[in-house]
């Protein structure tokens, strides 16, 4: 992947027609008068290229576990029937804890683990993953 800086500046000279991102220190040099085409289209470039990023993500060491690529928190509560206890997902308002499941490629989904309240789940896919979890929103 190419630096930041120069994805950057790539896509302000193709989109923008802005030849540096470096300060020059003088306005009809730093200031720029710009279409919104322009720059919806600088936008999308550079949603491209962080799209672009992720999917490219480092193959994992040989004998180390297959990265989960996408996550979930579920509310879970429990039911009773003659023979055993079991557990089944449910709206928030109904749940007895919560589970953080992590997507394996090709695998399905496994429970990353349970938790008494939605929070210290959320906290944990954060931990995780080094972001907020969003509801709705699998990874």
């Amino acid at each position: 992947m190419k630096h930041i800086d120069t994805i950057l500046t790539d896509i302000a000279v193709k989109h923008l027609r802005i030849p540096t991102l470096a300060e020059r220190h003088s306005d009809s040099l730093d200031f720029h008068c710009v279409s919104v085409w322009g720059i919806r289209d600088a936008l999308r470039a550079a949603f491209d290229a962080g799209a672009t990023s992720a999917l490219s993500r480092p193959v994992p060491e040989q004998g180390l576990p297959i990265p989960y690529d996408a996550y979930e928190i579920e509310g879970v509560a429990s039911f009773v029937d003659e023979h055993d206890t079991y557990y089944e997902p449910t709206e928030d308002a109904d749940a007895e804890m919560w589970t953080l499941y992590g997507h394996i490629p090709g695998r399905g989904v496994e429970a990353i683990g349970d938790f008494r309240t939605r929070e210290h789940a959320e906290e944990v896919f954060a931990r995780i993953t080094g972001r907020r979890y969003r509801d709705g929103t699998k990874s």
